[in-house]
C-alpha cells in the first residue's frame, strides 16, 4: 500500500477516534453480539419451519432477520453502522411475507409468485441451509488469510451459494459480516467495494467478486492496524461516496476552451442546442428523441451519438463525480463536480457544470491514453486509468491537512440525541461563533433523515433532502424560526392576522409555526418533526409559549388543551422535538425563564481548536493563536470570560479553515475586534490588554487602522502575537516586514 496514504489514514483514524467521529468499539461489539445471539447459524438451525420463516423473512415484524439487516436502528442494534443494503424491493431477499395480506411471495417485482405456506417453508429452509453452509466455509478461513485464501473461499462460496445467486446478494454478504466482522467488510455492494479499493490505490483483483475483494480489505486493515469494520467508515469519511470518472474534451469549435474553464471553475461541452434545463425531470428516452431530432435539423454528424453525449453530460455527470479535462491524449486538469447544470447564454461555453479543480497539469499519465478519444463526454471504464487519476488526487491530498466530512461531530450528535430522547427539547449554548445554529440544524436534519428514510442525511438524494427541509410547496420535517423581542404568541402558536380578499382587508385566525408543526406531526405519528429555535433567549418566553409551556414537557405530551383564541383543541405530540440555540455573550443561562430552564436540557458548545489544527496564515497557527486570545479574554473578564470567548466558526469558510490572508484580515477587523470592543464597553485600555498595543491606540481611543491597510500581512500577524510572548517566541517563520527570504515566492514565478 502507498505508505504516504497509509500514514495519512492512520492519522485520520486516530484523530476520529479521539474526537468521537467514529463510533466506539464497544457499540460495534455489542451489536455484533446481539445479532449473533438472535440470528447466528446455530440459532437458525434449531428453529422449526414455521418459526424459522417468521424469524427470517416476515416483513410485518420488527424482530425478523430481514428487518434487522435493513431497518433496525435503535439502542439495541444500529444497522447503519454495519453497512447499508437499502434500496430495491423486498424481492432481493428471494422470499418474504407480504404485509398487506400475509401471503408468502417470491419472484420479481414484475413477475411475483405467491407461495403456499409449505412451499415457502421449504424455500426458506433451503436458504437457511445455504447460509449455514456458507458460514461454515468462512469460519474455516484463518483471520490472517492471504489473498489466495480468499480467492479459494470465493470459489467455494460460488458453488455453495449458487442457487438464487446468493453469492452476489448484499443482504447475504451483510449477514456474513455480522457473523465474521474480522473477515468480511462493511461494504455490501460491488460499487462500494471497488470504490474503496480504488481510493486506497489498490487495484481490485476482480471487480465482480465480493469475497475476493473482502480479502483485499482484510489485508489493508491488517497493514493499517485498524479493525476491518472501521476501514469502510474511514474510507467514506475520507473519500466520500462512490463516484464516476469522466473524460471531458475541452475542444469547442476547433479551439481549446480549457483556460476559460480553468479560470471560471467549470466544465463545458460543445453543444449546438440552447438551454438544456427545459428537459429537467423528463423521461430520458423521450429527451433523447427530441435532442436527436433537433441535431438532425442542424445537420450535425452522428446525431444519435452526440445526443448520447449531451445526455451523459446533463443527466449522468453528477455532483461528486471526477472529471478529467482532456485535449487529445493530454489530461490538462482533474476536478470534482460541485454543482448542477447551468446555462450561460452570453458565453461561448454556455453549457456548464461547476468544478473544483484539484490537479492542474499537462503531464498526467494514463495507462491507456486513447481511452475516450473522439468523444466529448466519456465515462472511464479502464480501471488502470481510473487509478491513475485517483493517484494524482491522493498525491495532492497527502500534502493537505486531513479533513472530516461536514456535519456535526459524532459525540455532539449523540449528546443531543440523548437529551432529546429524554426531555424532547434541548438548548445549545455557548460563546459566539461556536457553531450552535449550524449544529442544531445539522443534527435535526440527520435525525429526521434517520426517522423518515433510515439513512444518513448525506446519503439522501436531492429530492429526499427537499422532503426533509421543505420547499416552496411543503414545510418539511425540520423547520426553523428565530426569537426576538417583538416575537409573540401570534407568531408561534396562533393569532389574528390581516389578509386581502377581493381588495378588502379581512382578519382571521392564522396558525403559527409551532402549531402548524404540531398539526403536521399529529397527522404522521410514525415520523419525527423538529423545530430549531435560533436565539431562543432573545424572546419573551412567557409571551411566546403562553399556556403551552407546560405541554412541551416529555410527560405532558399528548395532553389536550383548548386554545383561548380559536377555541380549538390542541396538543403537542410525542414526535415533536425542539432544539434551541443561545448566545451566552448576550445572556446567561441563569437569567433564562425558570419554566423554560426546567423543561429543556442544556449542552455547551465551546471553541473547538481542533477544527483549526494545521491551519496557518503567513506562519501564524490559527488554533494556537485563538487559544491564547481566549485565555486572555477569560483572564481579563473573570467569571464572565468563559461565555465571551471567540468561537472557531469565525475562522471557517464552508467548513474549512480560512486560508486567504485578505479574508483573515477582514475577519479580525470586522468580526473579532467589534466583539472585543463590545465586551469592553469602549474601554480601550482593557481592549489593549486583550489585543495588544499594536492593534489598539489607547491614547486616541481607536483601532490602529494602518495595521489593516498595510499590504504586508506580516504586519497584522506581528500585531496579533505581540500580547502573547510565549506564542511569539515559538514562531520563527514570521518574516520581517518587507524582508521575505530570497526565493520565498519562487513557486509562483512565471
Amino acid at each position: 500500500m502507498d505508505q504516504r496514504l497509509a500514514e495519512r489514514l492512520r492519522q485520520k483514524y486516530n484523530k476520529m477516534l479521539l474526537s468521537g467521529e467514529l463510533e466506539r468499539k464497544t457499540v460495534f461489539e455489542s451489536g455484533y453480539s446481539a445479532f449473533q445471539k438472535k440470528f447466528g447459524p446455530n440459532v437458525l438451525k434449531r428453529l422449526d419451519d414455521q418459526t424459522l420463516s417468521e424469524v427470517m423473512f416476515n416483513t410485518g415484524t420488527r424482530d425478523s432477520l430481514l428487518y434487522w439487516l435493513e431497518f433496525k436502528n435503535d439502542d439495541e442494534f444500529h444497522t447503519n453502522l454495519y453497512g447499508s443494503i437499502m434500496g430495491g424491493s423486498s424481492h432481493k431477499f428471494i422470499v418474504y411475507k407480504r404485509v398487506q395480506d400475509g401471503r408468502w411471495v417470491t419472484g420479481t417485482p414484475q413477475k411475483q409468485q405467491e407461495l403456499t405456506d409449505d412451499e415457502a417453508y421449504k424455500m426458506i429452509r433451503d436458504i437457511r441451509d445455504l447460509l449455514v453452509a456458507g458460514a461454515d466455509l468462512i469460519e474455516r478461513v484463518p483471520t490472517d488469510a492471504s489473498l489466495d485464501d480468499y480467492i479459494l473461499l470465493h470459489d467455494a462460496l460460488s458453488k455453495a451459494l449458487e442457487p438464487n445467486n446468493m453469492i452476489n446478494r448484499g443482504w447475504v454478504h451483510k449477514y456474513y459480516h455480522l457473523l465474521f466482522p474480522e473477515k468480511v467488510c462493511i461494504f455490501h455492494a460491488l460499487r462500494f467495494l471497488v470504490h474503496g479499493l480504488i481510493c486506497l490505490l489498490e487495484k481490485p483483483i476482480d471487480r465482480t467478486k465480493l469475497y475476493v475483494m473482502d480479502g483485499q480489505y482484510a489485508n489493508i486493515a491488517r497493514e493499517l492496524d485498524i479493525p476491518l469494520y472501521y476501514l469502510s467508515h474511514l474510507i467514506l469519511k475520507t473519500f466520500g461516496l462512490p463516484r464516476e470518472y469522466y473524460r471531458i474534451d475541452t475542444t469547442v469549435d476547433g479551439e481549446s476552451g480549457w483556460q476559460e474553464m480553468l479560470n471560471g471553475s467549470f466544465i463545458s461541452i460543445e453543444c449546438a442546442l440552447d438551454d438544456l434545463s427545459v428537459y429537467k425531470g423528463r423521461n430520458k428516452n423521450e429527451v433523447k428523441a427530441k435532442i436527436t431530432a433537433a441535431l438532425e435539423e442542424r445537420n450535425v454528424a452522428t446525431p444519435s451519438k452526440v445526443a448520447d453525449e449531451i445526455l451523459r453530460f446533463y443527466y449522468d455527470l453528477s455532483k461528486g463525480d471526477i472529471v478529467a479535462a482532456a485535449l487529445g491524449e493530454r489530461i490538462l486538469g482533474i476536478g470534482r463536480v460541485i454543482d448542477d447544470y447551468e446555462y450561460h447564454n452570453s458565453s461561448t461555453l454556455p453549457h456548464r457544470k461547476k468544478v473544483q479543480w484539484l490537479v492542474v497539469s499537462d503531464e498526467t499519465p494514463l495507462f491507456t491514453a486513447d481511452e475516450g478519444l473522439g468523444t466529448n463526454v466519456y465515462r472511464y471504464k479502464n480501471v488502470d486509468n481510473i487509478m491513475a487519476i485517483q493517484r494524482l488526487l491522493v498525491d495532492q491530498a497527502v500534502t493537505s491537512p486531513v479533513q472530516s466530512e461536514s456535519g456535526p461531530p459524532s459525540r455532539l450528535f449523540e449528546d443531543i440525541d440523548s437529551v432529546l430522547k429524554r426531555k424532547k427539547q434541548v438548548i445549545l449554548y455557548g460563546p459566539p461563533g461556536t457553531g450552535k445554529t449550524y449544529n442544531a440544524e445539522a443534527v435535526c436534519l440527520e435525525l429526521a433523515a434517520q426517522s423518515i428514510y433510515g439513512r444518513p442525511y448525506n446519503d439522501l438524494s436531492d429530492q429526499e433532502k427537499d422532503v426533509i427541509r421543505g420547499d416552496e410547496r411543503n414545510s418539511g420535517y425540520v423547520r426553523m424560526c428565530c426569537f426576538h423581542p417583538s416575537y409573540g404568541y401570534e407568531d408561534f402558536i396562533e393569532g389574528i392576522k390581516p389578509s386581502i380578499v377581493d381588495g378588502q382587508t379581512q382578519f382571521s385566525i392564522k396558525p403559527g409555526i409551532f402549531k402548524s408543526l404540531c398539526e403536521a406531526a399529529c397527522s404522521q405519528p410514525e415520523k419525527n418533526f423538529y423545530l430549531v429555535i435560533d436565539e431562543i433567549n432573545r424572546g419573551d418566553i412567557s409571551r411566546i409559549f403562553g399556556e403551552l409551556i407546560m405541554l412541551i414537557e416529555a410527560d405532558k405530551r399528548g395532553k389536550e388543551v383548548i386554545l383561548p383564541l380559536s377555541g380549538e383543541s390542541f396538543k403537542i405530540p410525542e414526535n415533536v422535538y425542539i432544539v434551541g440555540t443561545m448566545n451566552t455573550a448576550d445572556r446567561s443561562i441563569a437569567l433564562l425563564d425558570v419554566a423554560l430552564r426546567r423543561r429543556f436540557g442544556f449542552i455547551a458548545l465551546m471553541p473547538d481548536y481542533s477544527l483549526l489544527e494545521d491551519a496557518e496564515i503567513a506562519g501564524l497557527p490559527l488554533d494556537l493563536w485563538l487559544k491564547e486570545l481566549n485565555a486572555a479574554i477569560c483572564e481579563k473578564f473573570g467569571y464572565e470570560g468563559r461565555n465571551l470567548q471567540i468561537g472557531h466558526a469565525y475562522f471557517l469558510t464552508d467548513g474549512e479553515p480560512v486560508s486567504d490572508a485578505d479574508d483573515f484580515r477582514k475577519i479580525i477587523r470586522q468580526d473579532v475586534i467589534p466583539l472585543i470592543e463590545e465586551y469592553c464597553y469602549g474601554d480601550y485600555a482593557k481592549m489593549a490588554e486583550v489585543l495588544g498595543n499594536s492593534l489598539i491606540d489607547v491614547k486616541n481611543m481607536c483601532v490602529v487602522e494602518a495595521v489593516f491597510e498595510s499590504s504586508d500581512i506580516s504586519t497584522l500577524i506581528r500585531a496579533l502575537i505581540e500580547p502573547y510572548p510565549d506564542l511569539a517566541a515559538s514562531l520563527v517563520d514570521i518574516p520581517e516586514e518587507n524582508g521575505e527570504e530570497e526565493g520565498a515566492y519562487d513557486d509562483y514565478a512565471d
